[in-house]
Formats: structure tokens, sequence, C-alpha cells
């Protein structure tokens, strides 16, 4: 055995087989360590200058979910950034549209339906007096405004659709012949040339009465038409027909050796090739022989100056589809809700019922529509100068003999009218005692006011705005209750109607017409009336719609929304749908 030194006996590294069974990792010095790291370093240098230098390949498009119940938007509102935007989709009847969308701001309608084809003809380019050109012009806005008002899509034709039709340079052989006859045959000559599907009525023919009263009026809705179709009582100013059957018709015109010596196209025409339907009743036409029937003293005043005949005949159309609409609806009804301050948040709605209800200025007073000669006349000069009476109601009930008009808050509004005497502020609103008020109170009756309330009033919105038989607008929006957006809607103009200005003498003849009627707030003073409206206008300010708004304001805007989601789902549905609404007027 090797003999060991006693310094190093006790030493446990110098047991016998130690290192040989564990031998220790040995380390490498400073030098190959320092090696190794700049080797390291280069060969990174390295794949980062290659990585860099080389072409990079375009990534892959992966295809995106596809959502069965999601459908691209058809339109949205690009124009106003502070009103609600919308989409339509096929499944909008929910509570609330951010479940789909995903956005608050983002409202779901209901898609549009489609409106049929009505098509009327108008020279513009005929030689005429200046006045004469306004005159009809007003009755052309008119004629449109009605049609569109029955859910129809109105199309002025003129000489530009004749002139493009292959057939027309066989017509100028009767234009010296037969000006009358020219003018009736130009007529067909452009409703075969846009070549879609749709009835072709004279400008003076426009619908009055009931939608529920005529089967011609759903026959025109439904459209399906082949051959050609004339009414008893209108000849020529209501056609339907295809555009194959049109054309044969037209040919056959103008291949007759009779045409010249016509006073009409249907008399060449063979009565076999004609299908023939009873006169409708929804249609008044005020034609020459009417007017000189029923209306002799606009007959005469055309005689003597066109000009001022066409203009009183207008006022006379208005003031029968006036009076058309005060013998549809027993009563006007303004939806106040049981919400602070009722008075003030329909002050448009008060302003409007009270022009509607008033009788309307007629150049022939106690004259009836031509199709209604039993109609109830309405006279300025009668003891009461309204026919339907004006009522408050603070809960919505659904009747069709009622016209009822609904402004909609928004949650701010409310909240700020809930706290009159300070600055709102998100604590004041999170210590709004209860939820959604504004909804709560015009629906009453539900156990769950949130869900199955914004349900009903979706639906009863979507179908009242295609039927007109009410009104819902957002009460802070100026450009919702103005004349040209309230006519449109109405389809009539509204002569007595000026939106309110919340001047001191709005606010004076409310307070008189609210302590009439009993109802509202009748009881305040016009100081508290005009403390009310600075609150109700800073809301406006606040909410962006007539100026910028404040970041300060937003936050309690947006809070005020967070808080009452029922009531902000519902301002924006009405807002977005009024503003659809608004976009397919203009298109017009």
């Amino acid at each position: 055995m090797p003999r060991y030194h006693p310094k190093h006996y006790n030493s446990r590294a110098y047991k016998p087989g130690h290192y040989s069974a564990y031998p220790r990792e040995r380390r490498p010095t400073p030098r190959k360590a320092w090696r190794y790291t700049v080797a390291a370093v280069c060969l990174l240098l390295i794949f980062l200058f290659l990585t860099s230098s080389s072409p990079r390949p375009a990534p892959k498009e992966t295809a995106q979910p596809v959502d069965p119940f999601r459908r691209d938007p058809i339109e949205r509102v690009e124009k106003d950034d502070e009103k609600p935007k919308w989409e339509e989709h096929d499944g909008w009847l929910v509570p609330f549209s951010d479940t789909i969308t995903k956005n608050r701001s983002l409202i779901l309608l209901p898609p549009s339906r489609e409106h049929p084809l009505i098509y009327t003809f108008y020279d513009a380019d005929g030689e005429r007096h200046e006045q004469v050109k306004t005159a009809e012009s007003r009755l052309l806005q008119i004629w449109k405004r009605a049609w569109r008002r029955r859910g129809f899509k109105p199309v002025i034709l003129g000489r530009a659709e004749t002139v493009e039709n292959p057939l027309y340079e066989r017509l100028k052989v009767v234009e010296d012949q037969n000006a009358k006859l020219w003018h009736e045959i130009s007529r067909w000559l452009a409703w075969e040339q846009v070549g879609a599907a749709g009835a072709l009525v004279d400008w003076l023919a426009v619908p009055m009465g009931s939608d529920d009263e005529d089967d011609v009026l759903a026959f025109l809705r439904r459209g399906g038409f082949t051959t050609i179709t004339t009414y008893e009582g209108l000849g020529s100013s209501l056609l339907t027909g295809a555009k194959a059957s049109i054309r044969d018709t037209l040919e056959g015109v103008l291949d007759s050796v009779n045409l010249s010596n016509s006073k009409s196209l249907l008399d060449v025409l063979p009565s076999e090739i004609l299908y023939k339907k009873p006169q409708p009743s929804f249609l008044a036409f005020y034609s020459s022989t009417t007017l000189a029937t029923h209306y002799e003293s606009i007959s005469k005043t055309l005689t003597v100056s066109k000009a001022a005949g066409l203009a009183s005949l207008a006022e006379l159309i208005t003031s029968h589809l006036h009076l058309t609409f005060l013998n549809t609806f027993s009563a006007i009804e303004v939806l106040t809700s049981n919400t602070p301050s009722p008075l003030i948040l329909a002050a448009p709605a008060l302003v409007l019922a009270n022009a509607l209800a008033t009788c309307p200025l007629s150049p022939i007073p106690n004259s009836c529509p031509p199709n209604q000669r039993t109609c109830k006349p309405c006279t300025p000069s009668s003891s009461s100068s309204s026919l339907q009476p004006i009522k408050f109601i603070q809960s919505y009930t659904n009747k069709s003999t009622l016209f009822t008009i609904t402004p909609v808050p928004h949650p701010y509004t409310l909240s700020s009218l809930f706290h009159p005497s300070s600055i709102l502020t998100v604590s004041h609103i999170r210590r709004t005692p209860a939820r959604d008020p504004w909804i709560r109170s015009i629906t009453p009756s539900k156990p769950l006011s949130g869900l199955y309330s914004l349900l009903d009033l979706k639906s009863t919105v979507a179908r009242e705005t295609e039927t007109v038989t009410g009104l819902w607008l957002p009460a802070e929006d100026e450009s919702a209750w103005s004349n040209q957006h309230i006519e449109s809607r109405l389809g009539f103009e509204v002569p007595g109607y000026s939106p309110c200005k919340y001047s001191n003498r709005d606010l004076t003849a409310l307070m008189a017409f609210a302590q009439k009627e009993g109802e509202g707030d009748s009881q305040l003073s016009i100081t508290q009336m005009k403390g009310q409206r600075d609150i109700f206008m800073r809301s406006r300010s606040a909410l962006g719609i007539s100026a910028k708004t404040r970041r300060e304001d937003m936050e309690v805007v947006d809070a005020a929304g967070s808080w009452h989601l029922a009531d902000l789902e519902a301002w924006g549905f009405v807002t977005a749908m009024g503003e659809r609404e608004r976009r397919a007027l203009e298109d017009l």
C-alpha cells in the first residue's frame, strides 16, 4: 500500500479512489471563455445580416371565421359622428345591439323593405313661363311625397328617356300633326325605356285614404304586372304592364293607319289586348274634368292664369291630404312619460301636434277630395279651429285610430333634469335611485321592463315608421323636427308648422296649453320653465348634436348611457331609424 503523508491523512481529497470515482469538471480558463464569446457574437451578426438582406415572403392570408348570423353592413351613417351608426341585420330584434355588434354605438336595424316603383312623366323641356314651372315643380313634389308615404319609390321620367328609346324616330311624324297624342306616346316610350316593372301614373293623381280600403293599392305594391291594364274612369292616367307588353303595344300603335286621326293612344288599341279593372278608391285624380265639376273656381282661374290656377291647385291638394290625415285618426297623442319635466321634453311634439290638429287652409273651404265625397270637412271658421283633440299620455297604447308623437330623450338629458340644481357628474348618475326611468314609465304593464319593453318598442317603432301611424323622434335632434323631415315622413306639407325654438313666447304658449288641458307641469312658473329650458339646451350641446362635445361632458354622457342601458338603446334605435329614413327620402 502506498504511504500517505501525515499532513494529508485526514483530507478527503486524498482518500484512495475519490478522484477516480468522482472526477471534477474542469472549468475553461478565462482565455478560452473569451474566445467562445467572440465566436457567438460573430455568428449572431452573420445571422442577422442574412435574414435582413434576404426578401421576406408575403404572409399568407388566413381565412377569417364566418359568422352565419352576421351580415355585412349595407349602409352606415358616416356624416355625423355624434349620432349612432347603424347596420341592417336579419337578427335586429334583440334587446341590445352590442350583443351582436360588440359596439355600443352601432345599432342594428331591420332590413329595408324594397319599395315598388311608381313612374310619372313630366316634360320639363317644353316652353312655359317661369311661374308655371315653379307651380308644376311644387305639384310634382306633392306627388312624390304622397306616393313615398304609401311605400312606393316615385320616379319622374322626362324627354331624355323618350329620346333614348329606339322607337322615338317613328314618333317624329306625329309631333307636328297631333301634339296631345305625341305627348301621350312620349309617356309610353319613356316608360318602356326604363325597363323596370312599375306603374305609370299621372302627376295629378295622388293617393288618399286608408291603406286597407283598396285592392288596387295592394296590387300595385305586389307588382308582377303582365298585360297592359287600365282602370275605370282614369283612362291612361294609371297604367300597369310588363316591358314586353308595353313594347308590343307601342309597335302596334305606331304601325296603325289611324294614328294621326286619333285623340288618344287607347283609341288606337284593340279592346281585346287591354285588361280593365274597376276604378280604385284610394286615388284622387285632379283632372280637368274633375276640376270643372267639383272645383269650379280653380278651373276658372286656370283659364285666366295657368300659374295662379296651378298654385291654387297645389294648395287644394295639400289641404285634402291634411284633411285625409285628420279623418283617418280620432285623436293626436303626445307621449310625455312619467319623468321629470315632461312638458319641456314634449315641447317639440306639442308644437307639431297643434299644427296637425289645426284645420288646413284651403282655396275652397268645406271641400273634400274627389275620391272621398263624404268626408268630414274642417274649416277654421268653426267654433274650434281643430278637428281632432290633442291628448297627453304617459304610457303607450297601440291603437290604429290614434296618432302618437313620441319625443325620445337621451339618458343624459333625463339625468340632467333629475339634478337641476347642480352640474351633472358621474357621482350624481350613480346615485340615481332607478335605472331606465323613461322606458319603465311608458311601459308600466311589463313586469320586466328592460328586455321585453325594448323588444316591444323596437317592433312598434319599425312598424310605425313604415306605416306612418306615429312618429318616434329623438327629443334633442333639431333636424328630426325640421319642416322638411316632418313633411317627408307625413307625406304632405303642414303649412302652420314651425319647429319649436324654445323661446319665451314658445314657453308661454306651451304653459297655457298645458294649463288648458290640465296635464303636464301646468303649475310651473315661467322662471322654472326657463330653468328647464337651459338644462335641456345644455344637454343638447353636450350630446354633440348642435355643438362640439367637451371631454368632461363626454365622460358624463358615457356614464349616463352605461347606467341606463335600456333607455340608451331606445334612443339610439329611434335616432338610427330616423336617420335612415331621412337619407332614403333625400335620395328621391
